[in-house]
């Protein structure tokens, strides 16, 4: 018995396309088709921008990471945002292309591992099905509002992504077990993220 499946990219763009009327692909090599190849930017775009807020299901916490006989931190080809922590707290590190660049000491060599939080850039297919849906109907908006700019047309409303993201939000909640002492601001960086 075959049962529902997560939204997966290829039907993220025609649910995009649809909202322009546009007529549905059967691929993602068929970028050919110009409407195609903008629904696909645009929902890629999209999920990096709400990927890079940082969620527990792209984010890597305490993550210690040991220089290269070079002596550099490289960094995950999907890296997003990256802070240092824990007792490299001090270093005030920041991500420059896939390497870490210590602002301090204006270097890229590091002496010893750096512990870090990453926040990852997933594929599609990978993130829950809460996010895909909202990265979905946001792009949609975003299409809608780049390529026909009529209010009065779109298919998804204001209302229609705040639900969605809303439930992302609840999702997100769950699947971190805020307890007492750390609820209080695991919620504010919850709501400082929509």
């Amino acid at each position: 018995m075959a049962g529902l499946t997560p939204l997966t990219e290829l039907e993220a763009i025609n649910e995009i396309l649809a909202t322009g009327s546009d007529s549905p692909i059967s691929t993602l090599e068929e970028n050919t088709v110009i409407d195609a190849s903008l629904a696909m930017n645009t929902l890629r775009a999209t999920s990096v921008e709400v990927q890079t807020r940082g969620w527990n299901f792209n984010t890597e916490d305490s993550l210690k990471i040991t220089p290269d006989q070079e002596g550099a931190i490289r960094l995950p080809r999907n890296t997003l945002k990256v802070d240092t922590v824990g007792e490299s707290a001090g270093i005030n590190g920041v991500q420059r292309g896939l390497r870490l660049y210590n602002k301090t000491d204006k270097t890229y060599t590091f002496a010893s591992p750096v512990t870090v939080d990453l926040v990852l850039g997933l594929d599609f297919e990978e993130l829950p099905s809460t996010a895909r849906l909202y990265i979905t109907i946001r792009a949609a908006r975003k299409y809608q509002d780049r390529y026909f700019g009529d209010q009065s047309t779109h298919s998804y409303t204001s209302q229609d992504e705040l639900t969605a993201q809303s439930v992302m939000m609840a999702e997100e909640l769950e699947s971190t077990d805020p307890n007492m002492l750390t609820g209080s601001q695991f919620n504010q960086d919850l709501r400082s993220r929509g």
